[in-house]
């Protein structure tokens, strides 16, 4: 009988504690996810043993560039290098366009990078940070 009962504290002990570690998992995940940390579209040129794209690395900060004089505004981006051969990712907010603007932009970005197989792209993420 008393090692029912201690095997029943046992398991409520270590359920306990479980359900502390995933809530505050959960809350982790949530702070990372706040709008301050998610960028809308980060590009991300890659390698595969000889170095990036550098012409569609070019291409995508000239359109930057273009489109910042074009509407006269910065468009917000985080640089981060996080390879040897120069891989880097750029995280762009884009917070000051409205959400037909951003749509736009994230189209002409795709159209830029489309051909190269060592760019990537997502949307609605966090930004990588170096190490």
């Amino acid at each position: 009988m008393n090692k029912l009962f201690i095997g029943v504290l046992l398991s409520l002990f270590f359920s306990c504690k479980g359900t502390k570690t995933i809530n505050h998992n959960e809350n982790n995940q949530k702070k990372e996810q706040s709008s301050d940390n998610i960028y809308r579209i980060n590009i991300s040129f890659i390698s595969i043993g000889s170095g990036i794209d550098g012409k569609a690395r070019q291409d995508f900060l000239n359109f930057i560039s273009e489109y910042e004089t074009k509407w006269n505004i910065h468009i917000e981006m985080e640089t981060v290098k996080w390879g040897r051969e120069g891989e880097t990712d750029y995280c762009v907010k884009l917070s000051q366009l409205n959400s037909d603007e951003q749509a736009k932009f994230i189209s002409s970005i795709k159209e830029i990078i489309k051909t190269s197989k060592l760019v990537r792209y997502s949307e609605n993420t966090t930004c990588k940070k170096s190490n």
